[in-house]
């Protein structure tokens, strides 16, 4: 079942667990697939800011969902 891909969703880096996305803006660019920029935080701390499409962060042998809290 694909992820559901919307902003405020966080995702860990498989081969780097304390690598983690926070989806903060979704849109697609002009004659290319869908694209997510989200914020990268190690280790608590916020870091950067990338470019991801969406088919790499809905992928399950990259990126798994961090469960919400609360």
């Amino acid at each position: 079942m694909p992820q559901t891909l919307e902003v405020g969703v966080k995702f860990r880096k498989k081969d780097a667990p304390e690598f983690v996305l926070e989806v903060i803006e979704l849109f697609t660019p002009e004659g290319e697939p869908p694209h997510a920029r989200a914020r990268v935080s190690m280790a608590k701390h916020n870091s950067d800011v990338r470019l991801y499409s969406v088919s790499a962060l809905t992928d399950p042998r990259l990126f798994t969902p961090v469960a919400a809290s609360g």
